[in-house]
């Protein structure tokens, strides 16, 4: 599959009349490869294109089938790319990459590689439906232990270590608690408060991330009740637009015209939800007015949330189909 991806690659680069394209991002150079790299390395998009590594990575990349071309000098090498008009990441690469190597020539965006990324096939999705299982199952783990952990910290801590045990951590575990929870990305810090905890965690399976929150109360009082069943009739009703031929925005404008009903929308302090894959965050951006048309086999989370006092975020990761197909189903 990878090498028919580098295939559809360099016939769209020959479609925009680009001579080479300079793929810098670690996991882009995976998904047209099969090669993740662990140090420094450049995909070359041309007619013959060739993997540039560093000496530590020469083994990975020879089982890529690309040609590979081991680097001691990065500066030297990609000195020598030839031709005046030249495709790079523009999101990724840095100012200091284009002002030492691409100065006087004209850049064209490498974008269409996170298009194409954006629709899984099979085996991403069953990479991806492997990692929101772990995902799963550490929570309900975490879970248990919320009347036994005395700080945030202790229970990011056992989180992140089940996650690793089982396969590998897609981010820093988030753990929000009592007042901390109005904050959308706390750092886990102080005392556990049970009356409102949220936890947002994710894992990584051969590359592939999933991401998952709950929000818990072992009181259940005050505002949390209605904050959260607020939260969760929000969220029905966004995943109800996660149907191919809906927009991102659509998806959006779901979960906000049920909190403006509770008037709760004011308090909703982000995107309803992302694209996810290789990456945590990726393109779709389930966010307001975004004309971003939906399409079978791109996999979103959508996550509404509401700050006050208190905080609530509930998300779950769904694939895009004629009908929306929840891929993380843990008790709400």
């Amino acid at each position: 599959m990878p090498m028919e991806r580098l295939e559809r690659a360099i016939e769209e680069l020959k479609r925009r009349r680009v001579g080479v394209g300079i793929v810098l991002k670690p996991q882009n150079i995976y998904y047209l490869t099969g090669f993740y790299p662990t140090a420094f390395a450049v995909l070359l998009l041309e007619d013959e294109p060739s993997l540039l590594v560093s000496p530590m990575d020469e083994a990975l990349a020879s089982r890529s089938g690309v040609e590979v071309e081991v680097v001691r000098s990065f500066r030297r090498r990609l000195r020598r790319i030839g031709g005046r008009r030249v495709g790079i990441e523009k999101g990724y690469a840095s100012f200091e990459f284009w002002e030492r190597y691409l100065r006087g020539r004209q850049v064209v965006s490498l974008g269409f590689i996170e298009e194409m990324r954006m629709v899984k096939d099979g085996e991403e999705l069953r990479r991806i439906r492997a990692s929101a299982r772990v995902a799963e199952k550490v929570l309900g783990e975490v879970e248990a232990l919320l009347d036994s952990v005395r700080s945030e910290r202790e229970l990011a801590a056992r989180a992140e270590y089940l996650l690793r045990r089982e396969a590998g951590s897609a981010f820093e575990v988030i753990v929000a608690s009592g007042k901390n929870s109005s904050i959308p990305h706390h750092t886990p810090a102080g005392e556990l408060d049970t009356s409102c905890v949220i936890v947002d965690l994710g894992a990584r399976v051969e590359h592939y991330a999933s991401d998952i929150t709950r929000t818990f109360s072992l009181s259940g009082g005050g505002v949390f009740p209605e904050l959260y069943e607020a939260v969760l009739e929000a969220q029905r009703a966004a995943i109800e637009r996660c149907v191919a031929g809906a927009t991102a925005g659509d998806v959006d404008r779901a979960a906000r015209e049920v909190l403006r009903e509770y008037r709760l929308e004011r308090h909703f302090l982000h995107s309803t939800g992302h694209g996810i894959g290789l990456e945590v965050h990726e393109a779709p951006r389930l966010s307001r007015g975004s004309r971003m048309v939906l399409r079978e086999g791109m996999v979103v989370t959508v996550e509404p949330g509401v700050y006050r006092e208190l905080g609530v975020r509930v998300e779950d990761m769904v694939l895009i189909g004629k009908r929306p197909k929840l891929i993380t189903s843990y008790r709400k």
